[in-house]
């Protein structure tokens, strides 16, 4: 296996695709916590909301929406009104240890001028 996750496309080595489903808030232990998730969602619907509690922060989370944040340490959930598909892609923990690739460092913010 670690000689295809060399080969490997993405630097997320998991994807999760949840259907139709209200996300209470929680947080995802088996998530690495020095690098971020993606959620995209996609669908029909409006008045989609994600709320990163520890944050303070309340998104608009609408179809076509992507938000990172790092799902093992930011508690986060969504709430929708109609038929929606959100697209995750994280690095799981278990996995990265089972293969024995590289850990990454982590994520950092550099100001650029």
């Amino acid at each position: 296996m670690f000689t295809c996750l060399q080969v490997w496309a993405s630097v997320f080595n998991c994807a999760s695709v949840i259907c139709n489903r209200q996300c209470p808030l929680h947080q995802d232990p088996s998530s690495t916590p020095k690098g971020f998730d993606i959620m995209a969602s996609v669908g029909h619907y409006c008045n989609g909301i994600m709320i990163l509690s520890n944050l303070g922060i309340w998104l608009q989370y609408n179809s076509g929406a992507m938000v990172s944040c790092s799902g093992h340490n930011v508690r986060h959930g969504v709430t929708y009104t109609s038929d929606h598909i959100v697209w995750a892609w994280f690095t799981c923990n278990s996995l990265q240890n089972f293969v024995g690739t590289p850990w990454s460092l982590y994520t950092t913010f550099i100001h650029v001028d």
